[in-house]
Protein backbone atom coordinates (compact mmCIF):
# COMPACT_ATOMS: atom_id res chain seq x y z
CA UNK A 1 0.00 0.00 0.00
CA UNK A 2 1.84 3.48 -1.10
CA UNK A 3 0.99 6.47 1.03
CA UNK A 4 0.12 9.79 -0.89
CA UNK A 5 1.76 12.06 -2.21
CA UNK A 6 2.24 15.14 -0.28
CA UNK A 7 2.50 18.25 -2.38
CA UNK A 8 4.38 21.07 -0.77
CA UNK A 9 3.07 24.50 -2.97
CA UNK A 10 4.22 27.18 -0.09
CA UNK A 11 6.31 29.13 1.70
CA UNK A 12 5.00 29.89 4.95
CA UNK A 13 6.50 32.83 7.15
CA UNK A 14 6.16 31.28 10.65
CA UNK A 15 8.70 30.71 13.35
CA UNK A 16 7.76 27.62 15.58
CA UNK A 17 5.67 25.12 13.69
CA UNK A 18 5.52 22.48 16.52
CA UNK A 19 5.28 18.77 14.04
CA UNK A 20 7.53 19.65 11.12
CA UNK A 21 9.31 17.22 8.68
CA UNK A 22 12.80 18.16 7.90
CA UNK A 23 13.85 17.77 4.44
CA UNK A 24 17.77 17.83 3.63
CA UNK A 25 18.62 19.41 0.53
CA UNK A 26 21.99 19.87 -1.34
CA UNK A 27 22.97 23.73 -2.22
CA UNK A 28 22.15 22.74 -5.76
CA UNK A 29 18.21 21.32 -4.70
CA UNK A 30 17.44 24.25 -2.89
CA UNK A 31 17.17 26.02 -6.30
CA UNK A 32 15.31 23.39 -7.61
CA UNK A 33 11.81 24.59 -6.52
CA UNK A 34 10.00 21.40 -8.48
CA UNK A 35 10.35 17.46 -8.34
CA UNK A 36 9.81 14.74 -6.06
CA UNK A 37 11.85 14.71 -2.56
CA UNK A 38 11.79 12.72 0.69
CA UNK A 39 12.23 13.92 4.18
CA UNK A 40 14.40 12.64 6.27
CA UNK A 41 11.03 10.29 8.14
CA UNK A 42 10.98 8.86 4.68
CA UNK A 43 8.10 10.77 3.93
CA UNK A 44 7.87 11.01 -0.15
CA UNK A 45 6.61 14.52 -0.78
CA UNK A 46 6.40 16.99 -4.25
CA UNK A 47 7.95 20.38 -4.49
CA UNK A 48 5.64 22.60 -6.37
CA UNK A 49 6.17 26.21 -5.46
CA UNK A 50 5.64 29.11 -7.74
CA UNK A 51 8.55 30.36 -10.03
CA UNK A 52 10.36 33.05 -8.98
CA UNK A 53 10.16 33.03 -4.95
CA UNK A 54 14.45 32.31 -5.22
CA UNK A 55 16.18 29.57 -3.92
CA UNK A 56 15.00 27.40 -0.63
CA UNK A 57 16.90 28.44 2.29
CA UNK A 58 17.98 26.95 4.99
CA UNK A 59 14.98 27.31 7.80
CA UNK A 60 12.23 27.82 5.31
CA UNK A 61 8.95 26.20 5.71
CA UNK A 62 7.29 24.91 3.44
CA UNK A 63 3.26 24.08 3.67
CA UNK A 64 1.27 21.06 1.58
CA UNK A 65 -2.00 22.50 -0.35
CA UNK A 66 -4.30 21.21 2.57
CA UNK A 67 -2.06 22.65 5.24
CA UNK A 68 -1.94 19.71 7.12
CA UNK A 69 1.58 18.83 6.77
CA UNK A 70 4.83 21.35 7.32
CA UNK A 71 8.39 20.73 6.03
CA UNK A 72 11.39 22.74 7.21
CA UNK A 73 14.23 22.90 5.33
CA UNK A 74 18.00 22.27 5.82
CA UNK A 75 21.31 22.24 4.08
CA UNK A 76 22.36 18.62 3.94
CA UNK A 77 26.10 17.97 4.62
CA UNK A 78 28.07 18.15 1.89
CA UNK A 79 31.70 17.45 0.34
CA UNK A 80 33.55 21.30 0.53
CA UNK A 81 36.90 22.37 0.16
CA UNK A 82 38.08 25.12 3.04
CA UNK A 83 40.83 27.97 2.54
CA UNK A 84 42.15 30.41 4.93
CA UNK A 85 44.06 33.12 5.23
CA UNK A 86 44.34 36.09 7.46
CA UNK A 87 45.20 37.82 4.66
CA UNK A 88 42.22 39.13 3.12
CA UNK A 89 43.50 40.20 -0.22
CA UNK A 90 45.02 37.23 -0.94
CA UNK A 91 41.52 35.29 0.17
CA UNK A 92 40.40 37.92 -2.13
CA UNK A 93 41.96 36.98 -5.31
CA UNK A 94 41.17 33.44 -4.73
CA UNK A 95 37.37 34.42 -4.48
CA UNK A 96 38.20 36.50 -7.79
CA UNK A 97 39.60 33.33 -9.80
CA UNK A 98 37.10 30.80 -8.09
CA UNK A 99 34.15 33.33 -9.38
CA UNK A 100 35.86 33.72 -13.03
CA UNK A 101 35.70 29.74 -13.29
CA UNK A 102 31.71 30.48 -11.90
CA UNK A 103 32.37 28.46 -8.77
CA UNK A 104 29.84 28.88 -6.08
CA UNK A 105 31.46 29.72 -2.89
CA UNK A 106 30.42 30.28 0.62
CA UNK A 107 32.14 33.46 2.04
CA UNK A 108 33.55 34.03 5.55
CA UNK A 109 35.53 36.88 7.38
CA UNK A 110 38.91 35.02 6.81
CA UNK A 111 37.73 31.29 4.75
CA UNK A 112 36.11 30.63 1.83
CA UNK A 113 34.35 26.55 1.57
CA UNK A 114 33.86 25.57 -1.99
CA UNK A 115 32.20 22.24 -3.29
CA UNK A 116 34.47 19.52 -3.43
CA UNK A 117 36.65 19.77 -6.69
CA UNK A 118 39.90 18.49 -7.51
CA UNK A 119 40.69 20.95 -10.68
CA UNK A 120 39.96 23.78 -8.49
CA UNK A 121 41.77 22.34 -5.22
CA UNK A 122 44.98 22.38 -7.91
CA UNK A 123 44.45 25.92 -8.63
CA UNK A 124 44.27 27.07 -4.67
CA UNK A 125 47.26 24.87 -4.02
CA UNK A 126 49.13 27.06 -6.70
CA UNK A 127 47.87 29.99 -5.40
CA UNK A 128 49.54 28.64 -1.73
CA UNK A 129 46.29 27.85 0.16
CA UNK A 130 46.63 24.75 1.98
CA UNK A 131 43.26 22.70 1.40
CA UNK A 132 40.93 21.22 3.99
CA UNK A 133 38.06 18.98 3.28
CA UNK A 134 34.73 18.58 5.41
CA UNK A 135 31.80 17.02 5.23
CA UNK A 136 29.40 19.92 6.11
CA UNK A 137 26.55 22.27 4.91
CA UNK A 138 27.04 24.45 2.37
CA UNK A 139 25.50 27.87 1.83
CA UNK A 140 26.82 29.78 -1.35
CA UNK A 141 26.49 33.35 -2.26
CA UNK A 142 23.13 33.83 -3.65
CA UNK A 143 23.50 35.30 -7.14
CA UNK A 144 23.37 39.08 -8.43
CA UNK A 145 20.45 37.36 -10.50
CA UNK A 146 18.53 35.88 -8.27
Amino acid sequence: MSQELIYLTHRISAQVIEHCLLLSLSAKERTQLRGKRSTLDGVDVILNLPRGGGRLLPGDILKSENSKVFVRIEAAHEDVIRIRSENRLKLLKAAYHLGNRHVEIELHDREVYLLNDVVMQKMLERLGFAIERFKRPFSPEIGAYE
